[in-house]
């Protein structure tokens, strides 16, 4: 009985593609952000969704901007981050602008009331 000759072994060793966390976060806070700083501009109710929209869209453009860095370093993820930056730059100016609009309605809307008396 002869022996049939082994074939070698061979370890195949899996690299596992870079990736870039912080862009992909900026990405979902953005979504996150303008979905619900989307819902800012309704009169009184709106109030609600401006607090809460806040806090993502802060984080949505500092994960992107971290985010940007880090694609440099590394080559990917650069367009999440961009996007979730754009995203919570949008949701964070939409908040401001509807809370200086109601702002300035409430203070002329009460001095054209002190006038009128």
């Amino acid at each position: 009985m002869t022996q049939q000759p082994q074939q070698p072994v061979t370890y195949h060793q899996i690299v596992k593609a870079p990736s870039n966390g912080m862009a992909v976060t900026s990405l979902i806070l953005g979504i996150v952000a303008v979905v619900i700083g989307i819902w800012s501009p309704i009169p009184i109710i709106g109030i609600v969704p401006a607090f809460i929209a806040f806090l993502p869209s802060v984080l949505a453009a500092v994960f992107g901007h971290i985010g940007l860095s880090q694609a440099a370093k590394n080559g990917v993820g650069r367009g999440h981050a961009l996007t979730g930056m754009i995203l919570g730059y949008v949701a964070l100016a939409i908040i401001i602008f509807v809370t200086l609009f109601w702002f300035i309605a409430i203070v002329s809307s009460g001095v054209d009331a002190s006038y009128s008396s």
